[in-house]
């Protein structure tokens, strides 16, 4: 095998098209993807700041129920990726038509780009703090963001290979220094069964809201999880990875970030290594779990790209958006993390509610690339997009002022949740009322 036809193995990530049996993989590697995903330090910010406005006890049930809320999301999403061999937003082509999803794709787009931004920017900052406190050096976090986000940027590039390989590695490290450190501080700890009921020290937060919280820091993971499952070789396999992959993914590290911050009194799981004496781990925790989790959001930005940008090979894009994704780090867009955050889960989660409907009740024979060859799918679905466009206002509506939203009324008292099952309700609805109207009449067939 010569080097070009090596290299080309390697790039070919099927944007465009299904992944093939022959590629496809068993649903440890990918469950591995989504934990690694979820090991970063958005997440022990989530878990510290839970601590702070719940009891231990209560932080647990939130952080339980949330992941398992995401989790089994996770688990339908995948099924419709494996089932279809086919990326997020070759999937919303079929749901949202040819060029109606172009305004799906640019939303989420313009989310995972900022998601991207906001990481590498999180981690120069973090890097900066640790490697002074280790090195005494003092490297500017600019710098340190421009290398992580480079980092990111070539993992994403190369494509799901490399992200495999790179969770494959990393994950066991990352789990293995983890709960050594917590068995330690527990061991260490006097009078630990009266944490659990240890009252909160900072403002209170509502169970719902905790939830919501919890569920909306994974459901853009949820709704681009058929990036990584359509790599699974049957659906068992991709339901098995959406379902543990997010599952633990979500709930490791805001159970760690809440146990340690209970146990020590600070929210800084970092400062807790440092305090510790693991200064050089404290390093290799922070690069390894930003870098697995930021080169997935611009490995599902490449596929979205490449979908929208058909002349251009994808890790071209991929490395493009990489590097104006690092300059925007280091121009300091995570100084604006919480404001983004809020704002994207409403537009994000009802996407997954449409979709899913759309194959499993409405249209499963359309989701096939016979459907694109032949010109079968129109230019808009109408109905799909102004559905979204309800059920993203629903989940504004529902998502209290002091959130961000609107606070208008409540459903679920879960914001997030609230977008999906709307769209899927609403989508339903109207999508049985539209094939219905487009079914012949038997005297016209007759």
């Amino acid at each position: 095998m010569g080097k070009f036809e090596s290299s080309n193995m390697l790039f070919n990530d099927y944007a465009r098209e299904p992944v093939p049996l022959a590629d496809r993989k068993s649903w440890l590697p990918l469950a591995l993807v989504w934990i690694a995903v979820g090991v970063d330090l958005s997440a022990v910010v989530l878990g510290a700041s839970l601590i702070a406005g719940l009891s231990l006890q209560n932080s647990i049930i939130v952080i339980s129920a949330g992941s398992l809320i995401v989790a089994l999301i996770g688990l339908i999403c995948s099924y419709v990726g494996s089932k279809s061999g086919l990326s997020t937003a070759m999937i919303n082509r079929f749901t949202f038509g040819e060029k109606g999803s172009y305004l799906v794709m640019i939303v989420t787009s313009i989310a995972m780009f900022g998601w991207f931004g906001v990481t590498a920017g999180f981690f120069g900052e973090s890097a900066q703090y640790t490697i002074q406190s280790v090195t005494g050096l003092d490297i500017s976090p600019k710098i340190l963001a421009l290398i992580g986000g480079l980092l990111m940027t070539l993992t994403a590039a190369i494509g799901y290979k490399a992200v495999e390989k790179l969770s494959m590695f990393a994950v066991p490290l990352m789990l293995g220094m983890l709960l050594s450190m917590f068995f330690k501080m527990y061991s260490d700890s006097e009078n630990t069964s009266a944490l659990l009921n240890t009252p909160p020290e900072g403002e209170l937060i509502s169970l719902g809201t905790a939830i919501s919280l919890v569920v909306g820091a994974f459901i853009v993971g949820c709704v681009n999880s058929p990036d990584i499952a359509r790599w699974a070789k049957s659906s068992k396999h991709a339901m098995l990875s959406g379902f543990f992959g997010f599952l633990i993914g979500n709930s490791l590290m805001m159970f760690v970030a809440a146990f340690l911050s209970k146990l020590t009194g600070t929210e800084d799981v970092i400062q807790i290594m440092l305090s510790i004496g693991w200064g050089g781990l404290a390093v290799i925790i922070l690069i390894l779990a930003q870098w697995t989790t930021n080169d997935n959001n611009m490995y599902s930005l490449g596929l979205n790209l490449s979908v929208m940008f058909k002349w251009a090979p994808k890790p071209v894009l991929t490395t493009i958006a990489g590097v104006f994704g690092t300059a925007f780090a280091v121009m300091g867009v995570y100084e604006n993390f919480i404001d983004f955050l809020i704002i994207l889960s409403p537009f994000a989660s009802p996407i997954a509610g449409i979709y899913v409907i759309e194959y499993f009740f409405l249209n499963r024979n359309r989701f096939n690339m016979a459907f694109l060859t032949h010109q079968k799918v129109k230019s808009f679905y109408w109905h799909a997009l102004i559905v979204w466009g309800i059920a993203t206002t629903i989940a504004f509506s529902t998502t209290p002022t002091m959130d961000g939203g609107w606070g208008l009324f409540t459903i679920t008292h879960i914001p997030t949740l609230d977008g999906i099952l709307s769209a899927a309700i609403l989508h339903l609805i109207v999508g049985k009322w539209i094939v219905g109207r487009n079914k012949p009449s038997v005297s016209a067939a007759a």
